[in-house]
């Protein structure tokens, strides 16, 4: 429920008779007393074999090359510009 400023507000009811409610039990499970489970008390599986189609990388590229590439690139397009004005 909201107020006339939009602020949540909560009605609280009156609690059920006992008799009511349903009762919760814990059911006997295999688990043996004293012991639960520790996620990091296991024996040590084999490792994976590395998959060696993952290990060959693609080679790394120059970005400063690259960089160079497109500023050739740029001011070769500026030229053609400039003689393509300069023939009309």
């Amino acid at each position: 429920m909201h107020d006339e400023r939009g602020n949540a507000s909560v009605e609280w009811l009156d609690r059920p008779d006992l008799s009511d409610r349903t009762p919760l039990s814990v059911e006997d499970a295999a688990v043996k007393p004293g012991r639960g489970y520790n996620p990091y008390d296991r024996a040590a599986g084999p490792r994976a074999q590395p998959n060696p189609q993952r290990e060959v990388r693609p080679a790394r590229r120059d970005l400063r090359k690259l960089s160079e590439w497109i500023k050739q690139m740029r001011e070769l397009e500026q030229r053609k510009q400039s003689s393509d004005d300069d023939e009309q």
